[in-house]
């Protein structure tokens, strides 16, 4: 599965990106964009259902702490009553499309319920197409440090 995840990702950046000239292009990487904000949804009400549904069996999610979680260990980190609550938006996303290949990079900007600021984290997302969906198959988080 890692050699899968690994074999996916350099294709992604090896291939040129997908541009948005084509219909079917601008529908991929507004499904996709979407299907970032259901995620980010799902983290901030703690809801496994939902999250679930986007990631796939096989999931591997390197954290910015650079723990190793698969599907199962992330939907647990869900319950965990440690888990700051706090409110998250997306910026700078980019969608990167090679036939039944995505790679969808951004930051998550994350707040405390007072609009403080806590965390700004980069990531790389990796989905494939199985069926008529995108699941998401690779996952990597990293810190942004503020500057000193």
């Amino acid at each position: 599965m890692i050699l899968l995840n690994a074999i996916c990702f350099s294709l992604a950046l090896l291939t040129p990106a997908s541009t948005s000239d084509s219909p079917a292009g601008d529908s991929r990487q507004r499904e996709l964009r979407d299907l970032e904000q259901r995620w980010l949804d799902a983290l901030t009400r703690r809801d496994a259902g939902a999250l679930s549904e986007i990631l796939d069996p096989d999931f591997l999610d390197i954290t910015w702490t650079g723990e190793l979680r698969d599907r199962r260990a992330a939907l647990e980190a869900l319950a965990d009553p440690k888990r700051p609550s706090g409110n998250q938006r997306l910026e700078d996303l980019r969608v990167r499309l090679e036939g039944s290949v995505a790679l969808v990079t951004g930051t998550n900007v994350v707040s405390d319920q007072q609009g403080n600021l806590v965390a700004r984290v980069r990531f790389t997302d990796v989905f494939v197409r199985r069926g008529s969906q995108w699941k998401a198959i690779s996952a990597q988080e990293t810190l942004i440090r503020p500057p000193r």
